[in-house]
């Protein structure tokens, strides 16, 4: 259960850390990847470790998707499974092989872009090296067998590795009393949606899982705050989804007195319905957790000069018919409520400063550490920051925020 980002948290769910699949995305183009140009798996696998430490030694429960997947498949048929480790390898080195060649001008243009002294060929090396290492702690953890079937679901059995899968927020979403499953808007993550339910499922939550068929919605948009549902519509996430929502669970909603917001940035939603790949624009503000973030019941922390170019939409269902109502700018729809606004900077914005997990009774966990005036304000404030130093993960535009799924929250803030 679900009410307000605010309220202490209990348990979470999340996928596990990055594995082969995010090395052979390294190889892709961003325009393919979602990444920047390149970041270094191995230690991104330790930042996930730290992390999950850090959350659990604050008694907060995790649950792990990639574990429960791993579970599942140990019964399932999976044709075209490769017989042995060893051909398993095979493969992911003649994919590495096929991305190299296919990708290596697009990829040394990345590389330019983002200031790397580095070359395709190196990146290519360095994924080749690491596959043996991370197959190895894949097969302690999991097995031989739990290793190679994870990994051939990951890396091999889509067209494209599911890179991304590690940011497990955006698959599916706690809202009050209901799992939301979302529909991801670029074609290198839609498979993540499956592979989350069956996991939902194996965890228990099968019977709370609400399918969203029409438009595109992703966990990262969605945010329980202030009496509120607010779900930002604009890169990744569709207004048509936040009808659909409304459609779905509305009268849930309504029962723990909640509106339906949708926060909406409307040529961000108009252009990436004819973009055939993501601006950068559009990444660096993909979901509402990107610019804005709950702190405390009255107080959120946001980039105002995105929050500026949104608009508040109220989603209400009457007589079986979906209601919109324009209600102005976000940032007069929070003041009218009284909340605050904590204003970050875009250098702070770029810098994650607003994609933080809230563990409730003033206690933040924070990417990094390198937001200074940010972090400082915040202790000013009274809250306690820890910090999780996600230098490796944030190159894929997302940090603890995007990597964590809240599933139990304290009904009330205490």
């Amino acid at each position: 259960m679900i009410i307000d980002e605010t309220h202490p948290l209990e348990e979470i769910m999340v996928w596990g850390e990055p594995g082969i699949e995010a090395l052979l995305g390294q190889l892709l183009p961003q325009t393919r990847s979602l990444f920047r140009s390149y970041y270094e798996v191995p230690k991104a696998r330790g930042e996930f470790a730290c992390m999950s430490a850090l959350i659990v030694n604050e008694g907060v429960k995790i649950i792990r998707a990639k574990d429960a997947t791993a579970e599942l498949l140990k019964s399932r048929v999976i044709p075209e499974l490769p017989d042995s480790i060893r051909a398993l390898k095979s493969a992911l080195l003649q994919r590495a092989d096929f991305y190299f060649e296919n990708y290596r001008l697009a990829k040394q243009n990345d590389l330019l872009n983002d200031g790397f002294d580095l070359t395709p060929a190196d990146v290519y090396a360095a994924v080749k090296r690491e596959i043996d290492g991370i197959l190895e702690q894949d097969i302690v953890v999991y097995g031989e067998a739990g290793a190679l079937r994870l990994n051939y679901l990951l890396s091999l059995s889509k067209p494209w590795p599911l890179a991304n899968i590690f940011y497990g927020r955006d698959q599916s979403q706690m809202v009050a009393d209901r799992v939301i499953l979302s529909s991801l808007r670029w074609n290198i993550r839609k498979p993540e949606v499956k592979i989350y339910k069956d996991a939902l499922h194996t965890l228990g939550y099968g019977a709370v899982i609400i399918d969203i068929r029409e438009g595109t919605i992703e966990g990262g948009d969605v945010a329980m705050f202030n009496g509120c549902c607010f779900i930002g519509v604009g890169a990744r996430t569709s207004l048509s989804a936040v009808k659909e929502v409304c459609r779905q669970i509305g009268d849930s909603l309504q029962a723990h007195n909640i509106q339906l917001i949708a926060v909406v940035n409307a040529r961000q939603e108009e252009e990436s319905n004819f973009f055939i790949s993501p601006t950068s624009e559009h990444m660096q503000v993909m979901h509402l957790d990107m610019f804005w973030i709950p702190l405390a019941p009255n107080l959120v922390m946001a980039y105002t000069k995105e929050m500026d170019e949104r608009e508040v939409v109220l989603v209400t269902q009457q007589k079986g018919r979906i209601i919109t109502e324009r209600l102005g700018s976000f940032r007069n729809f929070l003041n009218s409520r009284g909340v605050e606004i904590f204003e970050v900077n875009e250098a702070e914005q770029k810098n994650f400063a607003t994609n933080l997990l809230n563990l409730g009774n003033k206690k933040l966990v924070a990417a990094l550490s390198s937001n200074p005036r940010v972090n400082a304000e915040l202790e000013q404030r009274g809250f306690t920051v820890k910090y999780a130093e996600l230098t490796k993960l944030v190159d894929g535009y997302g940090a603890v925020h995007c990597l964590t799924a809240p599933v139990k929250r304290s009904v009330a803030q205490t």
